[in-house]
C-alpha cells in the first residue's frame, strides 16, 4: 500500500503531537520477512561510529538503501521500496552498510573532515555512498574527481536548494561516473567568491563548515606560538571557540564597523583556546608586533598556513581592515581555484 495509506498503522504514536516521517512510514511499508528498517539504519551508524560520523540523518540512510536497491532517493522512489522482497531489501541494506564504510573513509582521509558534523550538505554523503556502492575501488582519476566534485558543491551552494529534478539528474552523474561513462561529475553554478568571503561566519550555515574546512586544509599554525592546530578535535564538534577574528570584534566595533563586516569569513582563522584568550581585544598592529618576535624567521610560514600573505600582514600592522580583507581575500580565492580546477567569479 501507498505511504499515504500506512499513516493509520502509526496512530498510537502520532497520538502524542508528533509529526511522522518518511520513515516512520517506510518502517511499516518494508516490514516483512524478518526485514527491519531500524535495524539496518542502526547498522549503518555502527559501522561509521569509529569515524565520528554516527550520528547520521535516518532519512539520510533511506535515501541509500533506496539506492544501492536501484531506485531513486527522491519521495515517490522511496515508495517503491515496499515493493522489494525481504531479500532484495536486505541485500540494499548490506550494500549501503559496505558503501557508508567507504565512504566516510574517503571524506576523513582525503579530505579535512573528522565528523558528520561539518558535512556540508547531507547529499553528499548520499552521493558518495553511491558512488562507492557502485564503485568501490575508484581509480586515481576517478578520486581527484571526486574530492573535485565536494569542493566544488560546497563552494557553489549547490545543494542549498535541491529539488527532485536536481536530486535525480545529479543521482544519474553520479551513477554514470561511477561506471566509467562520464569522465568527470559536472558543476554548472559557478562559485560567487566575493560572496563567500564576505558572508557571515556561523557554524550553523553550510558556507561556513565549507569556510572551516579550506583552514584546516591548510593545516593552520597557531598564530601566537606556531604550533601545529589540532584541526581533527577542531572539526570534531561544533565550538565556535575553536575560531577567532583576526581584527578583534570590540575594535572593530569601536572603529564604525557592524555586525555583517566584523564577522566576514576573510576575517575568521582557527586557533587554540588559550591563544584566543590571549589575544583578546588587542589591536592587530599590536598583537601581531608580538607575533613577529615571537616567531622570528618562522613568521611567514605561520602567516600563510593562515591564508595571510605578506600584504594582508602589513595591512594588520596598519590596522587597515579593508586592505586586509582584500589581500587575505585574493589568497583564499586562488587555493579554491586549485581546489575546484575551475574559475572564480
Amino acid at each position: 500500500m501507498p505511504l499515504d495509506e500506512v499513516a493509520p498503522i502509526f496512530e498510537r504514536i502520532n497520538s502524542s503531537g508528533r509529526q511522522l516521517t518518511i520513515v516512520d512510514l517506510m518502517r511499516a511499508a518494508t516490514w516483512k520477512g524478518g526485514f527491519d528498517l531500524s535495524d539496518a539504519i542502526e547498522s549503518v551508524r555502527k559501522s561509521c561510529d569509529s569515524k565520528n560520523f554516527y550520528d547520521i540523518d535516518e532519512s539520510h540512510i533511506l535515501r541509500s538503501i533506496s539506492a544501492c536497491s536501484g531506485l531513486g532517493i527522491h519521495k515517490e522512489a522511496l515508495d517503491k521500496l515496499r515493493d522489494k522482497t525481504s531479500d532484495q531489501l536486505q541485500d540494499a541494506a548490506k550494500r549501503s552498510v559496505e558503501a557508508y564504510k567507504l565512504a566516510v573513509d574517503f571524506l576523513t582521509s582525503e579530505l579535512p573532515l573528522s565528523s558528520i558534523n561539518y558535512l556540508p550538505y547531507g547529499l553528499q554523503l548520499t552521493y558518495l555512498v553511491e558512488f562507492f556502492n557502485l564503485c568501490p575501488r575508484p581509480t586515481i582519476h576517478q578520486r581527484h574527481e571526486i574530492r573535485n566534485w565536494f569542493w566544488k558543491t560546497s563552494f557553489t551552494k549547490h545543494y542549498g536548494v535541491a529539488n527532485t529534478a536536481l536530486i535525480s539528474k545529479d543521482l544519474g552523474l553520479i551513477r554514470d561516473f561511477a561506471l566509467g561513462k562520464i569522465e568527470s561529475i559536472p558543476v554548472e553554478k559557478k562559485i560567487n567568491f566575493k560572496g563567500f568571503s564576505t558572508d557571515s561566519f556561523a557554524l550553523n550555515k553550510a558556507s561556513s563548515m565549507t569556510f572551516a574546512l579550506l583552514l584546516a586544509h591548510r593545516q593552520p599554525k597557531s598564530l601566537l606560538d606556531g604550533t601545529p592546530i589540532d584541526t581533527f578535535k577542531a572539526l570534531s564538534m561544533i565550538n565556535k571557540l575553536e575560531y577567532h577574528h583576526i581584527f578583534p570584534k570590540a575594535y572593530l566595533k569601536n572603529g564604525g564597523y557592524s555586525k555583517h563586516p566584523i564577522n566576514y569569513h576573510a576575517n575568521i582563522c582557527m586557533l587554540n583556546l588559550s591563544n584566543n584568550r590571549e589575544i583578546s581585544d588587542k589591536k592587530p598592529s599590536l598583537y601581531f608586533t608580538e607575533i613577529e618576535q615571537k616567531l622570528g624567521d618562522k613568521l611567514m610560514d605561520v602567516l600563510t598556513s593562515n591564508f595571510i600573505n605578506e600584504d594582508a600582514y602589513i595591512a594588520c600592522l596598519c590596522d587597515d581592515y579593508d586592505a586586509f580583507i582584500e589581500y587575505r581575500h585574493k589568497e583564499i580565492c586562488d587555493t579554491v581555484k586549485n581546489l575546484v580546477d575551475s574559475e572564480v567569479v
